[in-house]
């Protein structure tokens, strides 16, 4: 231990500023941590790993789990420890069979990075494996371990299946309709799972300027599909779909590298334990975690297998009774088909099957655009998951045909509430210099947020019209978007917004250059010529 606290192999696996912050604690706390060995491979979020702590002060040595994780987007009092310990008190039995115990306070690195540790009361973590390192091993994706027996596929599935059979019927227990909350739209559905990944510098941020429009194209399917970014932002279905949420304890980030199981001779399915309950909820969207476990296993297995076999996968995704089962890798139909039965034998007593089977659909859709979204995704794997989340959509559409917004009216009626968008579609450029010029205020930043509201389709009509009017400028057309007459352009030549959610309709200038939509964030795009 070359600075006394920290053995010198546990530093060199740390990024400096954790390995610092574990010195300097252990030295006020009179601690040595050694080395053991790390638990989890290397595309997960968090490292992990398993470490010998001296306490010279009570002379005591012990086995510990530490992680380091960053807590993100959430508050101190919403990070990993304070969750786990939630988690604990909402659930003591199960807590006590399949949740490892906090130790220690949380050790803090930077505003968003803590290191904690954790432990199995009771228990040893020498015979205990990470699900994916069986998983790994399972592909011939990583060497078997000295000691260590190789199981058979259906034991590593029977494993996956229980944990999520456990979290569902031991955790969860019950499924909760709260008849006081107001029934949430798709987008805010989704939202459940996203928390905020379409912000600027958020994971989907730039996938979202890139797939614009209501509807999109995707190469092996047959014709326009929903489009999962603009559905997740108010397109789409709009306001119109009215979803109950099911809700529960859940553990809100189920997949393999957070499961120890106890591998000896033989593997113990249902003796097993959750490392990671940073986003533990008492309330959560029970449908995820059994969506999320099982994609996750498919991130890591999508290579081996061949493209008509992806087809199948996502054919037997959406309908693991009656899809194509035998035309997947037998262990990975075992185990979508698996985790169904569990979720469908957990669920059907309630009478809410219906239910769960629509947002175990929704949940299909966001849980893939968040792999869309990670970096530790292959990027040939990225049309797979946007393939699915835009077929889970339209599953749901069809399952419910009144979800579907409808479009605009036609001219002459009454005004649609998207009018707003033909104005700021023109304008623009106008409007962002005006704001930029302006002191004080965020009104660059509010232009901004009125052009995502505008690319989902969304009413922002009064807001608009207020922001404009900030900026000294007319008030919108509120029947057509753009000046004058030029919504109601006389036959001949015109030019209309790529863009479905805008209805905007003009004239060229003589002598002037086309006219262009200048909403999409990767630049403007020419306007579509027609007649009329």
């Amino acid at each position: 231990m070359a600075d006394g606290f920290i053995e010198d192999e546990l530093r060199n696996g740390l990024e400096p500023a954790a390995a610092d912050a574990l010195a300097q604690w252990a030295a006020v706390h009179e601690r040595r941590y050694g080395f053991d060995r790390w638990l989890v491979n290397g595309r997960s979020r968090a490292q992990v790993a398993l470490v010998r702590e001296t306490d010279e002060h009570r002379r005591r040595s012990r086995r510990l789990l530490m992680k380091v994780a960053s807590a993100g987007e959430e508050t101190f009092d919403a990070i990993e420890y304070t969750r786990h310990r939630n988690a604990i008190k909402d659930a003591e039995a199960f807590a006590a069979r399949h949740l490892s115990v906090p130790v220690h306070e949380p050790i803090r690195v930077d505003d968003t990075t803590w290191i904690t540790f954790q432990t199995i009361a009771g228990e040893t973590f020498d015979d205990m494996q990470v699900l994916t390192t069986l998983l790994r091993r399972m592909l011939d994706r990583a060497p078997a371990a000295p000691g260590w027996p190789a199981y058979p596929p259906q034991a590593v599935v029977d494993s996956c299946v229980e944990v999520v059979r456990a979290v569902l019927a031991d955790w969860a227990q019950d499924v909760y309709l709260p008849l006081d909350e107001k029934p949430l739209t798709v987008a805010e559905f989704l939202g459940l799972h996203l928390r905020g990944q379409f912000e600027p510098g958020g994971r989907l941020y730039a996938a979202a300027q890139v797939h614009q429009g209501e509807e999109i194209v995707l190469e092996g399917e047959r014709g326009p599909l929903p489009n999962p970014f603009a559905a997740a932002q108010g397109g789409y279905f709009g306001d119109t779909a009215s979803i109950g949420p099911l809700r529960g304890r859940c553990h809100g980030d189920l997949h393999t590298d957070n499961a120890l199981v106890r591998a000896g001779s033989v593997l113990a399915a249902g003796e097993f334990y959750l490392i990671d309950n940073a986003l533990y909820s008492a309330h959560g969207p029970l449908t995820r975690d059994p969506v999320h476990l099982v994609l996750y296993v498919a991130a890591r297995t999508l290579d081996t297998v061949s493209d008509a076999q992806k087809d199948a996968l996502i054919d037997l995704l959406l309908d693991p009774r009656s899809g194509p089962a035998l035309l997947v890798p037998g262990w990975l139909a075992a185990l979508v088909t698996g985790v169904d039965r569990a979720a469908s034998a957990w669920i059907e007593p309630s009478g809410l099957a219906r239910e769960w089977r629509e947002q175990t659909l929704l949940s299909l859709a966001a849980c893939s655009l968040m792999f869309i979204g990670r970096t530790s995704v292959r990027e040939a794997d990225k049309a797979w998951y946007l393939r699915l989340a835009a077929r889970a959509l339209k599953e749901f559409a069809d399952r419910n045909p009144a979800s579907r917004r409808t479009g605009p009216p036609a001219a002459g009626g009454r005004a649609p509430r998207t009018a707003w968008i033909a104005w700021l579609c023109r304008d623009l450029p106008e409007a962002a210099r005006a704001a930029a010029a302006q002191e004080g205020g965020d009104l660059a930043e509010e232009l901004e947020e009125l052009r995502g509201a505008a690319l989902s389709g969304l009413d922002r009509t009064g807001q608009y019209r207020e922001f404009v009017r900030t900026l000294g400028g007319p008030d919108p057309d509120s029947r057509y978007g753009t000046r004058g007459t030029e919504g109601q352009p006389e036959p001949g030549e015109v030019f209309v917004c790529p863009l479905e959610v805008c209805g905007r309709s003009e004239r060229r200038e003589p002598g002037g250059a086309l006219p262009a939509c200048h909403l999409p964030r990767a630049g403007a795009k020419p306007l579509r010529r027609t007649l009329r």
